[in-house]
C-alpha cells in the first residue's frame, strides 16, 4: 500500500479572520430575530453588535478597489429585502452599496484630514448632520462612514505613532455614541435591552481600537482554522447567503401561519 503523502498543517488564523467570523456570527444572530424571530428583541440587540467591525474593516484596509460583486450582491439583496417588505417604503439600498461608496470616498477624506482634528471635526459634524437624509435609502448610512473613519485612523495610528491617537479616540467615541442613539431609536428598545446593548458596543470599541492585523496568539485546531480562514476571505459571500436563505425560511415560516413582521430599522 502507497504511503500516504505528507500533512501540512492549515494555515493560521489571522486577526482578520476571527473579527470577520465574530461580525459573521453577530449579524446571523441579528438576521434570524429580522427574518424568522421579530418579537424577541435581544436577537436584534445581539445583532447591532455586528455591522460596525465590517465598516471599521473597511475604513482600516489599504485596499480601494471596488469588486464588481459587492454591486451585483447588493443589488441582488435589495431585491430581495423588496420582496420582504413587499413595498417601496422602508426599502434601503444594502450595505455593500454603502461598503463601494466608502471605498470611493475614503481616499479624499485620508488626504483631506492631514492630522488636522479641525478638520477631524469637521468631517465629524458633516457625517452626523447627513443622517436624517442619507439614512432611509443607504443602509446604516453615515453610521457606516464614522466607523470607516474610524478604522482609517486605526491604521495610521500603526503606521504614523501616537499624532493619530486621539484623532482615533475621537472617531471611535462619536462614531459608536451616534450608532447606539440611532440604534435604540430605530428599534425602540426596551431599558433592559438597552442596558445590553452598550456595554456590548463598549466592547466592541474596545477591541477595535486596538486591533492590529497579524496572527491570532492562540490557533485554535486544524478544522476550525480552515473554517475561520475561509469566513475571513469569503465572509460577504456568506452574508449574502445567509440572508437569501433566512429570508426563504421566513417565507415559508409565514406561509405556514408564522409570523411575517418586520421592525423599522436596518437588517
Amino acid at each position: 500500500m502507497a504511503s500516504a503523502g505528507p500533512r501540512f498543517p492549515a494555515p493560521p488564523v489571522t486577526t482578520t479572520d476571527a473579527l470577520k467570523a465574530l461580525a459573521l456570527l453577530l449579524i446571523l444572530i441579528d438576521h434570524v430575530g429580522h427574518f424568522l424571530a421579530p418579537d424577541w428583541p435581544i436577537l436584534r440587540v445581539i445583532g447591532r453588535l455586528g455591522a460596525p467591525i465590517f465598516f471599521f474593516l473597511i475604513g482600516f484596509a489599504r485596499s480601494r478597489d471596488i469588486p464588481w460583486r459587492w454591486l451585483a450582491l447588493g443589488l441582488l439583496l435589495t431585491c430581495v429585502d423588496y420582496l420582504w417588505l413587499g413595498r417601496l417604503t422602508d426599502l434601503q439600498l444594502n450595505i455593500l452599496f454603502n461598503f463601494a461608496l466608502i471605498r470611493l470616498v475614503l481616499p479624499h477624506a485620508e488626504r483631506f484630514l492631514d492630522r488636522s482634528l479641525a478638520r477631524l471635526a469637521l468631517v465629524l459634524s458633516g457625517c452626523l448632520l447627513a443622517m436624517p437624509v442619507v439614512n432611509p435609502w443607504l443602509e446604516y448610512g453615515p453610521e457606516g462612514w464614522l466607523f470607516a473613519l474610524f478604522g482609517l485612523l486605526r491604521r495610521r495610528s500603526l503606521e504614523d505613532g501616537p499624532s493619530w491617537f486621539l484623532p482615533r479616540d475621537l472617531a471611535g467615541m462619536v462614531a459608536f455614541v451616534a450608532y447606539a442613539v440611532i440604534e435604540q431609536q430605530d428599534y425602540a428598545f426596551s431599558l433592559p435591552m438597552t442596558a445590553l446593548l452598550l456595554p456590548g458596543l463598549a466592547g466592541i470599541f474596545l477591541i477595535l481600537r486596538d486591533f492590529e492585523r497579524g496572527d491570532t496568539r492562540l490557533q485554535p485546531p486544524a478544522g476550525l482554522r480552515v473554517i475561520l480562514r475561509f469566513c475571513g476571505r469569503h465572509s460577504l459571500e456568506i452574508y449574502a447567503v445567509q440572508i437569501v436563505l433566512l429570508a426563504a425560511l421566513g417565507s415559508l415560516w409565514s406561509t405556514g401561519g408564522g409570523n411575517n413582521e418586520t421592525g423599522d430599522g436596518d437588517e
